[in-house]
């Protein structure tokens, strides 16, 4: 009797999840083809990032699509989801941690592999281990635009975006910033201490 009434209990919340996430699905639609209408009636990014408490800029990488000016044809970007811009982001600092560095310069936009060798790169992280010690861990990894708004919905983003990650080192913390562009490479990159001002990217 116990047994029937917590299996029924689990299939009933389980049912409740799966209606939810749809509901989910169905808003994140809707959203979209408001916003898409919006645009289509002459509204403004910036008009849309305001009734949606974000920047112009935040509601055209989440929302906008490119159109070619010349022939007025649609451009079809390379969309991302914040999940993997967050896993690329740590992947870049595990490949660092571990002198991998081989792998992470396929990683490596090609127009910026001569601004960001190898050497560069290591002598940099081997600051970073003299002042903090080992990474151990990452803490509150996130998306941020290059201008600094953190990025909350994961949907599929458009254009340059920002991964943000703490480094939680043995003996202190760094902020490390990795630039990547819509097809997943690195176009920037940085590893400075927390409370660094002003941030390049």
């Amino acid at each position: 009797m116990v047994d029937k009434f917590v299996n029924h209990w689990f299939t009933v919340d389980m049912e409740a999840i799966r209606e939810a996430q749809q509901a989910v699905d169905r808003a994140k639609d809707q959203l979209r083809s408001a916003v898409q209408e919006a645009r289509s009636q002459g509204q403004t990014w910036a008009a849309i990032g305001q009734a949606l408490n974000m920047s112009r800029q935040a509601a055209f990488k989440r929302f906008g699509e490119v159109t070619n000016p010349v022939d007025g044809r649609k451009i079809e970007g390379v969309r991302m989801s914040i999940d993997q811009v967050r896993r690329t982001t740590e992947q870049i600092f595990d490949l660092i941690s571990a002198g991998e560095y081989d792998k992470l310069e396929q990683l490596i936009h090609p127009e910026v592999r001569n601004e960001l060798p190898a050497s560069l790169i290591s002598e940099t992280w081997a600051r970073v281990l003299t002042e903090v010690g080992v990474k151990e861990s990452y803490v509150d990894t996130h998306v941020a635009l290059p201008a600094g708004e953190r990025i909350e919905e994961d949907d599929q983003i458009l254009g340059t975006v920002v991964g943000v990650t703490t480094l939680n080192c043995e003996a202190g913390e760094m902020m490390g910033r990795v630039a990547v562009d819509d097809h997943q490479r690195v176009v920037g990159l940085l590893i400075v201490t927390p409370d660094y001002s002003p941030l390049p990217f």
